[in-house]
């Protein structure tokens, strides 16, 4: 992505699935690691072509995703790194709002400490108060469909 190497956690659909979506466009996906937090819970879903996928048994294991991505990012020979983490929302599904809050911020704060790029989606109308709120102290910037709300 942009010269960069980098994470993608993929909470919301399949990482084949989304390696697939890219590689359809053009995109080339050699340099970012995908870690599939939804493939496990199928069966044969981790039985996958693709050596940059990295799975974690369930979205409910957030510790284990933060490893996992530091890990991965140590790693990683680039020397601008991202870290993209498709879906709040689907998170919100399986762990408890004050929980999931604690850890973007922790996740959040991680990142920026290492000055990794970091992209957290969002739908603001389907996150939960709890979580939105701090989404809005944790983050720099904050883009609701396309408009800067805060830079």
């Amino acid at each position: 992505m942009f010269e960069m190497g980098g994470v993608y956690i993929s909470a919301n659909r399949g990482a084949v699935e989304i390696i697939q979506a890219f590689e359809s466009i053009g995109m080339d996906v050699s340099n970012i690691q995908f870690i599939d937090l939804v493939s496990s819970g199928i069966l044969g879903g981790t039985d996958v072509p693709y050596p940059n996928i990295h799975f974690v048994d369930s979205p409910i294991m957030l510790e284990s995703v933060l490893l996992r991505t530091l890990y991965i990012l140590r790693t990683i020979s680039s020397e601008r790194n991202f870290v993209f983490l498709d879906s709040v929302n689907a998170l919100a599904i399986y762990n408890e709002d004050r929980i999931l809050a604690e850890y973007l911020h922790t996740f959040i704060n991680t990142f920026r400490q290492r000055e990794i790029l970091s992209v957290v989606l969002s739908v603001p109308d389907q996150t939960p108060p709890l979580v939105l709120s701090n989404l809005d102290l944790y983050c720099t910037d904050l883009i609701d469909r396309g408009q800067v709300v805060i830079h």
